[in-house]
């Protein structure tokens, strides 16, 4: 048995890829912990099997180290080191390049085939060995539209579903990994996962379900890369590693990519796209707000003059976004035409709607797509689509894709999802979904429909989950009037800096970002109350910061966080308080919506303590 290895720049990951009677083999560790066990690697084309017989033929070593900006991305600069290792087997059908990256939180292969003209991948014979020692694993049954929660999933259930990429999975030690793929464009498509009952715990690649045949490409052949996330749940939600294994932007001047938030109002109001007045009156409401853009989503076409209403925007300092159906630009030479023709209109973006296909043909039309929006200086916003793989280096005018079940599931127009996502889903999008790419979640909900969540923690999920474009769910009238509106004013869409402060999937999140020198702090829970305990170490030294608070209003529930010790005698306050509850017909229900606002100053190393309620949350700005 022969075994090569390459460690990341810090030492602490190392990537292992070995030959053992002639099949190939690869796995991931940190700090000694198994990240991936011993896993297959391979590739089947038509007329030819890499898989098995082969032998050394080649090795290669080396450094990647730069630096890059993408123009709106949760973090201000991104770094690229890595260690590289490639390697070369051959067998007698031809010859297979292993190409490997160990990053610090991370890594990362390809495979490889030389050649000329058309060839055919029957499959890749790659997979994720889970740990034996791993705990918890989260994962999502594969749907065309990746619209489902991500479930803790047990082994002996492991082999029953297809899953969608990602998948994370608890590693112990306070380790996480997050299995994962990067750079997937039209040439080879998007791949699922799936295991057999005899090996339940080795996830092995498979072409979407929707792909009947093999995939048409043509050699040379490189196979996005195959990917593993790892570190504490910091490490998997601020990565840039899957940016990082993108190609450089296509994006020569990008000045028109500019994030911001939106005015939406198809989540409330179906109809409103269809009415002329309607849309003007959001237009109002974007301007009264402060957001940047308003979505003219489907429904559109025929009732809406867009020009006028792009004409009627500019007037109020807001910018247009519209919306198309995937079908009726199946072609380059029809998007081109149409694209060409919004752009002149002066609209800013287009939301692409319904691909709900993985194969290479569906995944070819993303390409062209991003192409010829870069040409006409539009962004992007794929929707009914799959996830994201970190391509927002290449294409960073596609602000964001949906690609998760969102904002949209509270209508329950959903048969197998009724009542939509929940806290603990929220709770696990940033360490699963959110962490392939920008999410279009569409967050915020109060009062237009039951989201089983407090105002505070739908006001938090703002912070919370990224998209470069941040649609408002709520209605117009409803955030007018909501006493957070003045954080939704001023919440950015983009950030220079990520900070996870504390989580654990499906049941806590606090995260901190930063835009230039202001600070925005978000927890949320679910299914439990609980106290969120908040140091200031983040902060610059020596500089006070007026802090704002929205926060659940716990003033009518008994304190849920008791000290270890006799329980203390009440006080007055108190007693009145449970007598007060002893005669409400409905005492045991909190009100969701209530939210309380409080002001204070604070600087580095000072500390709080912030209590949720049930499935609720808080959001914090900090000003220096």
């Amino acid at each position: 048995m022969s075994r090569f290895s390459v460690h990341s720049p810090s030492g602490h990951v190392q990537l292992q890829i070995a030959l053992k009677e002639g099949k190939l083999f690869w796995n991931v560790q940190k700090n000694g912990v198994v990240i991936t066990e011993d896993s297959p690697l391979g590739i089947i084309l038509e007329h030819r099997s890499l898989v098995d017989g082969f032998s050394f033929a080649g090795e290669n070593r080396g450094i990647i180290d730069e630096t890059y900006q993408i123009p709106a991305f949760k973090k201000s600069s991104c770094r690229n080191h890595a260690n590289t290792l490639t390697l070369q087997w051959k067998n007698a059908e031809g010859v297979l390049t292993v190409e490997a990256r160990a990053y610090d939180d991370g890594a990362a292969l390809r495979l490889l085939v030389e050649g000329e003209g058309k060839c055919a991948v029957t499959r890749e014979n790659t997979g994720f060995a889970i740990p034996k020692t791993a705990g918890q694993v989260y994962g999502m049954k594969y749907v065309f539209s990746y619209e489902d929660h991500y479930h803790p999933i047990p082994a002996c259930d492991m082999a029953q579903n297809n899953l969608a990429f990602p998948v994370l999975v608890d590693c112990g030690a306070g380790l996480w990994a997050l299995y994962a793929e990067a750079a997937v464009f039209g040439d080879y498509g998007s791949s699922t996962l799936c295991s057999s009952a005899d090996a339940p715990m080795t996830l092995m690649l498979r072409q979407a379900p929707d792909q009947l045949g093999p995939t048409e490409t043509v050699l040379p052949l490189k196979t996005p890369w195959r990917v593993v996330l790892c570190g504490d749940l910091n490490d998997i939600a601020t990565s840039n590693t899957l940016e990082n294994l993108n190609p450089p932007s296509i994006v020569e001047d990008p000045s028109f990519i500019r994030p911001g938030t939106s005015a939406w109002s198809w989540m409330t109001e179906n109809d409103s796209t269809k009415d002329p007045k309607r849309c003007k009156e959001y237009v109002d409401y974007a301007a009264a707000m402060g957001f940047d853009y308003y979505l003219a989503d489907g429904g559109w076409p025929g009732t809406v003059d867009i020009p006028d209403l792009v004409k009627y925007a500019e007037s109020k300092g807001v910018k247009i976004w519209i919306w198309e159906h995937s079908a009726a630009i199946r072609s380059p030479e029809i998007a081109e035409e149409k694209l060409s023709l919004w752009a002149s209109w002066g609209v800013v973006g287009v939301k692409i709607d319904f691909f709900e296909s993985d194969g290479a043909h569906r995944v070819k039309q993303y390409d062209y797509l991003a192409e010829i929006a870069a040409k006409h200086k539009l962004m992007l916003n794929f929707h009914g689509c799959m996830k994201p793989a970190g391509e927002s280096r290449t294409w960073p005018h596609v602000m964001t894709r949906e690609a998760v079940m969102g904002g949209e599931y509270l209508q329950n127009f959903s048969t197998f999802l009724p009542g939509g996502p929940d806290a603990a889903h929220n709770c696990t999008l940033p360490f699963t979904r959110n962490a392939m790419g920008p999410m279009d979640y569409t967050p915020v909900c109060y009062n237009t429909y039951l989201t089983g969540t407090t105002d505070a923690h739908q006001t938090a999920l703002t912070v919370i989950f990224t998209s470069y474009i941040l649609h408002i769910g709520e209605g117009a009238e409803v955030v007018l009037n909501h006493p957070a509106r003045p954080f939704l004013s001023k919440v950015p869409a983009a950030w220079d800096e990520t900070r996870v402060l504390e989580a654990w999937p499906g049941s806590f999140v606090t995260m901190a970002r930063r835009k230039a020198d202001e600070w925005y702090v978000a927890g949320i829970c679910a299914r439990r109350p609980r106290n969120s305990a908040l140091t200031f170490d983040f902060l610059e030294e020596g500089a006070e910061y007026s802090a704002t608070l929205y926060a659940d209003d716990l003033s009518d529930e008994r304190p849920f966080d008791v000290a270890e010790g006799a329980l203390p005698a009440p006080d007055a306050a108190m007693v009145t308080a449970l007598e007060n509850m002893s005669q409400r017909p409905a005492h045991h229900q909190h009100d969701m919506h209530a939210m309380k606002i409080s002001t204070f100053k604070v600087k580095k190393g000072d500390s709080i303590t912030i209590p949720l309620s049930v499935n609720g949350g808080f959001a914090l700005v900090l000003e220096k």
